[in-house]
């Protein structure tokens, strides 16, 4: 599988392999994730926020889910419950076919 990060906000590393760590819990789960790529965007400074886009090559159609948050750590829970539901949303698809 094939990680591609856009880290324009200067997020820790921590960060990113946490992210890809979960991505990789993901595709060994639902076995039709090809690449993922995770772009990383600071909104505003003052009051940090960002938006985080990842964007998941499986077959068909690309899933892409983001968010906007304050916090790091409320945006990758955030994003990990809709690329959950999203995968399961295109398995049930492919199985009916």
């Amino acid at each position: 599988m094939k990680f591609i990060v856009r880290n324009q906000a200067a997020v820790p590393n921590k960060y990113i392999r946490f992210a890809k760590w979960k991505i990789l819990k993901l595709s060994r789960k639902y076995h039709r994730l090809i690449y993922s790529e995770i772009y990383i965007k600071n909104i505003s400074s003052s009051p940090e926020r960002y938006e985080i886009t990842v964007k998941m090559g499986v077959p068909g159609p690309d899933i892409v889910v983001s968010t906007k948050s304050r916090s790091l750590k409320s945006a990758w829970s955030e994003l990990s419950t809709k690329i959950k539901r999203q995968l399961n949303k295109h398995n049930k698809l492919n199985s009916a076919y």
